[in-house]
């Protein structure tokens, strides 16, 4: 299994929450939910009065249609005056004021247009509806109260999805990169599947870590908002590597090798073995520090890591071990 590169106790969330609340001001006529209701998007979730709203649309609507009786009656009239013109009966002066009205009265009309849909925007603004399907987890108002414009009246939240945000480091953020991160998520001890929707491109300033959201299906809502669960962000599994104490590396210039020892009755017949050394490795056997070594040994290859350091190649030696098993390779992730 991948190693475990971090672990997170985040809180489950739904995947989407809204707090709805109204573009304007006003009393409430009519609370249609309680808290805990299930809604389908479009269902309605509150009216305001919408009095005001609905006299101004239907004065607009009025001025509109007097204007544009009005333009009708001036385009008549226009064109009598055309007609007299014609044969020296009228003046341009008259087709001049009558074309003037007639822009004036045009634009009336347009204004009025524009009042009409204030005025339609405005009544319907006083009913909010779902946006989407959902939960409503908490009613803030009452019956009859009034509310001024941004008032949180109810919240709807997405319960058939949870999701979750963690931390990637920036070594994590690599590892994703090259598609070697996976994501393991415990709630109540259970396993549970789950999707990376996105990670963010941009680190957090304050952390230096980059976020990451996942979405956890949740169709019978058996897991609730609120609820802790324990993420375990894994990379890919490391190389194993052949680990030896550091006292057991010798030098002659620049080479590294070993003294692997072979048993010869109750002495130890010494072969040099050429090495590469890595990083550094702790082994947990109390202030014995290991090595990462490479070349042609295997684990379970027992190695010199103390003694004089004229031994060599061939060379017989009394076997003195350790009080542990510090001069044996030891395979290492």
């Amino acid at each position: 299994m991948p190693e475990v590169s971090s672990r997170h106790l985040v809180l489950l969330e739904p995947k989407r929450r809204a707090r709805l609340a109204p573009r304007f001001g006003g009393q409430i006529a009519e609370l249609a939910v309680v808290d805990q209701q299930a809604v389908e998007e479009g269902d309605t979730l509150a009216r305001l009065v919408d009095a005001d709203a609905r006299g101004s649309l239907q004065s607009a609507r009025a001025s509109r249609d007097s204007a544009s009786e009005r333009l009708a009656d001036l385009q008549k009239q226009l064109e009598d005056a055309r007609d007299l013109q014609a044969v020296g009966a009228g003046t341009q002066r008259e087709v001049e004021r009558l074309e003037s009205e007639m822009a004036t009265t045009r634009a009336s009309i347009r204004q009025a247009a524009g009042a009409i849909t204030q005025s339609r925007d405005r009544r319907d603004a006083n009913l909010l509806l779902a946006p989407f399907a959902g939960i409503i987890t908490a009613v803030d108002v009452e019956l009859g109260e009034y509310v001024g414009p941004g008032t949180t009246l109810a919240t709807l939240s997405q319960l058939d999805v949870l999701a979750l945000e963690v931390p990637l480091s920036e070594r994590e953020m690599v590892l994703h990169d090259r598609g070697a991160v996976t994501f393991e998520i415990l709630v109540r001890g259970e396993t549970i599947a789950a999707k990376l929707v996105w990670v963010a491109r941009e680190a957090d300033l304050g952390t230096n870590t980059f976020k990451a959201r996942l979405e956890l299906d949740n169709p019978e809502q058996r897991l609730r908002a609120g609820e802790s669960a324990e993420v375990a962000i894994r990379g890919a599994t490391g190389k194993a590597r052949l680990v030896v104490p550091a006292t057991a590396i010798r030098w002659e210039g620049p080479r590294a090798y070993l003294l692997r020892a072979h048993a010869e009755g109750e002495q130890q017949r010494l072969e040099r073995v050429e090495i590469s050394v890595h990083e550094d490795v702790e082994l947990g056997l109390g202030n014995v520090q290991g090595v990462a070594v490479e070349g042609p040994i295997v684990a379970g290859d027992r190695v010199i890591s103390s003694g004089p350091s004229t031994l060599t190649d061939g060379d017989l030696a009394i076997d003195v071990p350790l009080p542990s098993a510090a001069n044996t390779p030891q395979p290492s992730t």
